[in-house]
């Protein structure tokens, strides 16, 4: 299931920044309706956790797998631009009750000998579909249309409702009856004055700004403005990009059940630095297809990421911690499309091509991303490297 989920999602990653660009906004605007999912889901992370804690979880996680699908039919049909970001805020509330349950799903079900390999299992899967999902959007909208992708995605998320179902049912750590969102609440704040966890949020946060402001937003502008690529080669890259980084999140995920999550996590955030500084001095989609490789491998090293967290966290507030977790990776989410849009709109390079004037990405924007990556990987060297206890 999650594998049709995150198909569904990647399918119009190469062409949501040309679609929300028909609609005549800058850049700054583009970068806002990719933030709009992460937006949504910053404020139903915790929400969802009180619900994952006191309900059925797999009906939660048909209600998420329900509102990414109709809100995708919704962004296909959008007439203009403010359709189109409140179709993104729907996708995202609903993604953010169907992620946060199916990690605190898989986080309860893992044992902490085999968390590292079966939660990077679990992510390989969700790599697969990210990796054929750019592909086979490309394809879709050269074949069908710009509009075309998003109905495809529909399609996809409905699918996965029917392994849903025949998922075990796991007890809750919660017998209580009634809701008690205060205390939910008060428990997440204290989170934060756990000096192991304060250590991994920088990581967690550079991670997903990562994904959503260089791969989502500023490779596919780039891509199509600076070296005059279609959809379906901005596909291919970004296809590019996930089967490396499948190649490696899986094998070290096994890997880091014996040395811990920290060093490979270090290894992604330093590694990739250089890959992504690479990008804006790229004319050819060859080089391009080499960065993006090497670019993959290295963010695939960030796998171990979720068990860490779990491995930090207290066994009865697991939810508390998993919540948290993607609470901050939203807010990278956020900040990562629309920070990078706009210091993108601010630093473009005018290009006079006949009588058109072009505005060129420039090299700031991703020099900025690079940045992030360092600042968290520093800051990670201080954190703890916790061995999976055998259980």
């Amino acid at each position: 299931m999650t594998f049709f989920v995150l198909l569904g999602l990647s399918i119009i990653a190469p062409i949501l920044p040309e679609y929300a660009s028909e609609f005549h906004v800058n850049y700054t605007l583009i970068g806002l309706v990719i933030s709009a999912f992460a937006i949504a889901r910053m404020f139903f992370d915790l929400p969802t956790g009180v619900f994952a804690r006191q309900f059925n979880k797999k009906i939660i996680l048909i209600i998420g797998l329900i509102l990414v699908s109709s809100s995708s039919i919704l962004a296909g049909l959008a007439p203009n631009y403010i359709i189109l970001f409140i179709a993104r805020i729907i996708e995202g509330t609903g993604s953010a009750i169907y992620v946060t349950t199916a990690s605190i799903y898989l986080a309860q079900i893992a044992t902490p000998e085999r968390r590292g390999t079966l939660m990077s299992v679990y992510f390989g899967f969700l790599l697969l579909g990210t990796i054929f999902g750019p592909t086979l959007g490309g394809f879709v909208a050269s074949s069908w249309g710009i509009r075309a992708p998003f109905f495809v995605y529909a399609l996809l998320t409905s699918i996965g409702i029917i392994p849903t179902l025949i998922l075990p049912k796991v007890p809750n750590m919660n017998k209580e009856k009634s809701l008690n969102f205060p205390d939910f609440f008060k428990g997440a704040a204290k989170t934060l004055i756990d000096y192991d966890f304060l250590l991994i949020l920088p990581a967690i946060f550079a991670t997903f700004f990562l994904r959503t402001g260089v791969r989502s937003t500023l490779v596919p502008l780039y891509g199509t403005i600076n070296v005059g690529l279609s959809e379906g080669d901005i596909g291919i890259l970004l296809t590019f990009a996930g089967l490396a980084t499948a190649a490696t999140m899986v094998p070290i995920g096994k890997i880091s059940d014996r040395i811990g999550r920290k060093y490979p996590l270090l290894i992604s955030l330093f590694f990739t630095v250089p890959f992504v500084i690479w990008i804006p001095f790229i004319a050819n989609f060859s080089v391009f297809s080499i960065d993006m490789i090497l670019y993959g491998a290295f963010t695939g090293l960030s796998g171990p990421l979720t068990a860490y967290i779990t491995d930090i966290a207290k066994s009865d507030k697991i939810e508390l911690y998993m919540g948290m977790y993607r609470l901050i990776g939203d807010i990278g989410f956020v900040i990562g499309p629309l920070l990078l849009g706009l210091v993108a709109d601010y630093t473009t390079i005018p290009k006079t091509v006949g009588s058109i004037t072009i505005d060129l990405v420039s090299w700031i924007p991703f020099v900025i991303a690079s940045l992030v990556l360092i600042v968290a990987a520093v800051i990670l060297l201080r954190a703890p490297n916790p061995r999976p206890s055998k259980s």
